[in-house]
């Protein structure tokens, strides 16, 4: 019994050592590299659209029939409200971008803009 856990034991010790031979290597680590960047690609892009501070999570939760009540509950207060004679609703992105929702009864328009002010999507 203990010589046949050692057979095993030696047997997996030659393969692993087996792998760790140059030309092995660098098949491994050219694996392992591309596996980490495909992980961090998806990564990066659902985080976006869940990150309520995002472009990506307005274009995805805005819906041009939401009333404000809605509007809240998805997104949260808004930061601002430039509006005069309608409702202009600011979200301030972490991005240091913005978002306004025009609103009186309904949305009228919702649109991402630069820190700028300079027209980046037409979201609605």
């Amino acid at each position: 019994m203990v010589l046949g856990f050692c057979a095993k034991f030696s047997s997996a010790i030659r393969t692993i050592k087996s792998f760790l031979k140059p030309h092995h290597m660098r098949k491994w680590l050219l694996f392992l590299m591309i596996a980490a960047l495909c992980t961090t690609g998806c990564l990066k892009k659902s985080s976006n659209d869940t990150d309520k501070d995002s472009v990506g999570y307005f274009m995805t939760n805005l819906k041009a029939d939401m009333n404000y009540s809605q509007i809240v509950n998805v997104f949260g207060e808004p930061d601002g409200d430039i509006g005069s004679g309608i409702h202009i609703y600011v979200y301030n992105l972490s991005d240091g971008s913005q978002v306004y929702i025009g609103y009186a009864d309904k949305i009228i328009y919702a649109n991402h803009v630069s820190s700028s002010r300079e027209l980046l999507h037409k979201i609605i």
